[in-house]
């Protein structure tokens, strides 16, 4: 937690130091360069245009003179400064100022609304411990959980690791809770059926059923159910119907899948045992 606020006061300090420094530093001297600079362009361009009207008649050199003169004047007053850049200046950097100091409070406050300080613990938690063993990993977890019981991602995880152990009512128990947190996205409902499916000794259910229909008709390409409604319906002598999940679930798997070969052999046995059935079915009467 205290690494977390501290990296966070360190990004806050770089971005205040973008508002910040151009505003201390104040250069003045470029600025004043500048507008003398201007001032002088339009000082000659005054004394061109008066000495075109006296080529051109419309001033004696007298008048051309005189108002060489005041041009030189207005120029002389320019150069020390007038009493609309004073007031110019403050405001220029008011609104600098204000900015770096509401744009902090102002994230703080959407980070502490929307934020998922809980994530990044959780991943904090596991940072740094590739080896540890799996009855390990699963401690950790179910600590963090019990410090942030809302994080569906690590109810989801929880589960895998379940899982990894043969823990399969444990693993349901997980997926059920990480899908009501998440909204019961299709995968999670995947994963949650897979478990219990497991968990029951592979007995296809009114609840199973109910899951991976919900779980297909949010996403049709959803593997962990594509793959149990093909189980099931093996299990179930339905064979053409399973060879149909299952070719669903290899048309969604990327081709280097490793699983790819292991489910064609099972489009290919289920296909294998329809066609045979359809060989020794009576005729139809």
């Amino acid at each position: 937690m205290t690494a977390f606020w501290l990296y966070a006061a360190l990004l806050l300090l770089a971005a205040l130091a973008f508002i910040l420094v151009p505003q201390l530093r104040a250069p003045r001297a470029r600025a004043d360069a500048d507008r003398a600079g201007l001032n002088v362009g339009l000082y000659r361009e005054r004394v061109r245009e008066l000495e075109m009207q006296h080529g051109a008649g419309a001033l004696t050199a007298a008048q051309l003179e005189a108002a060489r003169i005041e041009a030189a004047r207005e120029l002389l007053d320019a150069a020390h400064g007038s009493p609309g850049r004073a007031a110019d200046a403050p405001l220029g950097r008011a609104v600098p100022l204000a900015m770096a100091v509401l744009a902090p409070l102002l994230g703080l406050a959407l980070y502490l609304h929307w934020g998922s300080l809980d994530r990044v613990m959780l991943a904090r938690q596991y940072a740094g411990h590739p080896a540890q063993g799996i009855e390990e990993m699963t401690a950790r977890l179910e600590a963090s959980l019990a410090a942030a019981p809302d994080s569906a991602e690590g109810w989801f995880f929880l589960g895998r690791t379940y899982m990894a152990q043969d823990r399969m009512a444990d693993a349901a128990r997980a997926f059920e809770r990480a899908a009501a947190l998440a909204g019961r996205p299709p995968e999670l409902l995947g994963h949650w059926a897979q478990a219990l499916y497991f968990a029951g000794d592979q007995q296809w259910t009114p609840q199973l059923q109910a899951l991976t229909d919900e779980a297909l008709a949010g996403d049709p390409q959803e593997a962990a159910s594509l793959g149990l409604a093909g189980m099931a319906a093996f299990q179930a002598e339905r064979y053409a119907e399973a060879a149909a999940y299952w070719e669903r679930l290899a048309a969604a798997l990327p081709e280097a899948d490793p699983s790819r070969a292991a489910i064609a052999d099972g489009i290919a046995r289920a296909r294998e045992l329809d066609q045979a059935r359809k060989a020794t079915a009576p005729p139809a009467p």
